[in-house]
């Protein structure tokens, strides 16, 4: 058995990934994609699996892809037969760096991942060794999200506001697909709306990080990385007509990359892609998970702009870079269900129910 510095615990966070999130069972065949920088936490799987009577093996991509680069590797088809036979994959890899469409060669792939039904995980978090996982916390954050999806799929209209400005509307009642995210783990959970074409009116006031652009794997538009921190820089402020990007503003330099980008992308980027209400609350999403770019933090929503000319079937298109708006209000019909960092779970629960 690999050594970690708190045996305990580590074996303890790892059982809770395994039984709680994935519902592994004794008997289930588990493949676990790693590299060297996240190689502790796939043992740390591993080992678990082993004391549970689950069968595991480790594919280390170090020199398929990891030291080299994720971009532009050629699909290896061994272990994209091993993703797709497993009863269950875990993806400790850089999920901002790879995804699993990395691995199976499209981005519908990478989209049915992120759902969690095809029992393909993407271990994004970092730091497993010092977890203290609130069991209940983060059960209920992913609870959240599946009675969320169940009332939006009901409701009419989503309403975002902030103090720094965002006002944002959005009709849902012939929205073009609606998802639960539920396969990053084991902190993070969120409900994507793919708004209809011609739904989304108002201004998005991005006071957060954008995902790393190109497929992401570019620099951000307004990076939140360890070692480049632009947040202190006035927000960048987007503007919605009808679904359409008609203007956008901010600081120069952030602004010139967003230019590019939309200069850049063919077919245009210029529409919004989604609208992403994230429903974890767990401070270990942020101090643990999104190292890469610092986006997708607890107490935000993003707001994506991108080229989906297939709405209904995937969330990723060609180009799509989320930008994070913190200290959201979000209305759902007129109801409030988020401010000031607090879910209304009475609320969702009871229209979810409905």
């Amino acid at each position: 058995m690999f050594i970690y510095k708190d045996m305990k615990k580590i074996m303890k966070n790892a059982e809770f990934v395994l039984l709680d999130i994935a519902k592994a069972k004794k008997g289930d065949n588990i493949v676990v994609i790693t590299d060297s920088e996240a190689y502790s936490n796939a043992r740390a799987l591993c080992d678990c699996a082993k004391q549970l009577g689950i069968n595991s093996v480790i594919a280390d991509v170090d020199m398929y892809g990891g030291e080299e680069g994720y971009d532009n590797i050629p699909i290896m088809e061994p272990l994209k037969q091993a993703i797709l036979h497993a009863d269950i994959t875990f993806m400790t890899t850089p999920q901002i760096k790879t995804g699993f469409s990395t691995y199976l060669g499209t981005r519908d792939e990478g989209d049915e991942s992120l759902l969690g039904k095809s029992k393909r995980f993407t271990f994004e978090c970092g730091g497993m060794e010092q977890w203290d996982i609130n069991r209940e916390e983060v059960l209920a954050n992913r609870n959240r999200a599946l009675a969320l999806y169940a009332w939006l799929q009901k409701a009419e209209r989503i309403h975002i506001t902030t103090k720094r400005g965002t006002d944002l509307h959005c009709s849902i009642t012939q929205v073009d697909a609606m998802y639960p995210v539920m396969g990053i783990i084991p902190f993070y959970s969120e409900v994507a709306v793919i708004p209809s074409l011609g739904t989304v009116n108002g201004v998005v006031v991005a006071d957060g990080a954008s995902e790393r652009t190109r497929n992401q794997r570019g620099f951000p538009i307004r990076p939140n990385m360890p070692t480049h921190n632009e947040l202190y820089k006035e927000p960048m402020r987007l503007v919605f007509q009808d679904s359409m990007l008609t203007e956008f503003s901010g600081d120069a330099v952030q602004e010139e990359r967003l230019r590019v980008l939309l200069e850049e992308v063919s077919p245009k980027a210029d529409l919004c892609d989604e609208i992403g209400l994230v429903t974890t609350t767990s401070p270990e999403n942020n101090m643990y998970g999104w190292k890469v770019d610092g986006s997708h933090q607890i107490n935000c929503i993003h707001v994506a702009i991108g080229n989906n000319r297939r709405r209904g079937e995937i969330i990723h298109s060609t180009e799509h870079v989320d930008f994070d708006v913190h200290e959201p209000v979000v209305e759902v019909d007129g109801e409030c269900i988020l401010k000031d960092g607090k879910f209304d779970d009475e609320k969702i629960f009871r229209h979810a129910d409905q």
